[in-house]
């Protein structure tokens, strides 16, 4: 692909360190995008076999690693009119495909990740990936980050072995034609996003799919100072991922007084970090670190140091105010868009506050997360 960052924010070991049914968005995409990627590759109904197949994802898969590299892709993987589309852009020839990564290169500093990569027809590849941009300073001062996943469907000619056309989709998006309406949306959409992430240390993830309305991500683990009345209760009363503000100002107190070094055994005053988590009664501060062990111990009884596991989670963003309101409706709107793309809730909702009170609400960033169990690419 082509188009455009992901991964994780910032990577330091704590913080960034069924099947499901298909739907009928994704059944459609496939048919549409896989017809349109084999239209110049043989008719041919016998396919490459078994080593011809593994020899050209091995070739391919090595080739990607370099998209945004120094080395940049080799040309000999690919037809001189190779095509290329996806729904910002659209090539005709392996020079305006070169020029295009070559573009994004310079001016977005884009990472990209690949998932996997299959044989998916006779004489067809596909690959899926995660892609990151970041848009520069000037104009975009408010800083806006763009985030895709999809596929690529790559066409290879039966004589010469060579890609000759590629096909990028979205899985934001229905319509994934050329300049497409929805598609224009889609990233204006996420460009004029002025909702804020603090430049401190946070959980590291990794977008797996990004849908319109929310997201798919992989946590790894990362250490937390957890108090609230809810620590230690297995069923606790509250079902809101919001904490009632009196409780909510005693816990946030308790974690203070542990990160600046008032209620923990060294007296260290410890690196701020982002977001605090709430869910079932109890408040969380992500917490700079290696191990629980390495962690200056807690003299407050009731704040406790211990490591959250990671997993699939799915979140979904909104700005303003996180009033108990707000994130009750948050959540509910996510748990409706999941169950209509077959994903099965496994855990509580948690509420992500990412900014302090003194920001502008416009341009806070809060999430809804909710692990899920049953999620595969």
């Amino acid at each position: 692909t082509t188009t455009m960052r992901a991964m994780t924010t910032r990577p330091t070991r704590a913080m960034t360190r069924r099947t499901t049914r298909p739907t009928t968005r994704d059944a459609r995409r496939r048919t549409t995008t896989a017809t349109r990627a084999t239209t110049t590759t043989s008719s041919t109904a016998k396919g490459m076999d078994e080593e011809e197949s593994a020899r050209m994802r091995k070739a391919l898969a090595e080739d990607l690693t370099h998209l945004f590299d120094d080395e940049g892709i080799d040309p000999s993987l690919y037809a001189k009119d190779v095509s290329f589309e996806d729904p910002l852009t659209k090539y005709d020839s392996f020079d305006g495909y070169a020029f295009n990564i070559q573009m994004l290169r310079r001016v977005f500093s884009p990472t990209y990740a690949m998932h996997e990569i299959y044989q998916s027809g006779p004489w067809e590849i596909t690959t899926r990936w995660t892609m990151v941009m970041g848009l520069p300073t000037f104009p975009f001062a408010w800083r806006p980050t763009l985030t895709f996943t999809g596929t690529s469907i790559m066409g290879i000619d039966e004589e010469t072995k060579k890609v000759t056309r590629h096909v990028d989709t979205w899985d934001s998006i229905e319509n994934q034609r050329h300049l497409s309406a929805e598609g224009v949306v889609e990233v204006l959409k996420q460009i004029f996003d002025f909702a804020q992430t603090p430049d401190l240390d946070t959980p590291g993830y990794v977008v797996l799919k990004k849908r319109r309305d929310y997201e798919v991500r992989r946590y790894e683990p990362y250490l937390v100072a957890a108090t609230g009345p809810g620590l230690n209760v297995k069923e606790v009363s509250s079902s809101s991922a919001k904490m009632n503000g009196q409780v909510a100002g005693q816990a946030f107190n308790s974690l203070a007084g542990y990160i600046f070094g008032q209620a923990n055994a060294s007296g260290t005053k410890m690196e701020m970090t982002t977001p605090v988590f709430t869910k079932n009664d109890t408040m969380q501060f992500v917490v700079s670190g290696d191990s629980v062990d390495a962690l200056p111990a807690s003299t407050n009884e009731n704040v406790v140091l211990r490591e959250e596991s990671g997993g699939i989670f799915v979140a979904k963003k909104f700005s303003g105010v996180a009033t108990e309101e707000a994130a009750r409706d948050v959540e509910k709107q996510l748990r409706k868009l999941i169950e209509n793309d077959g994903l099965e809730a496994s855990g509580a909702a948690a509420l992500a506050q990412y900014n302090d009170p003194f920001t502008n609400p416009f341009l806070r960033r809060n999430e809804i997360i909710i692990p899920v169990s049953n999620f595969t690419m």
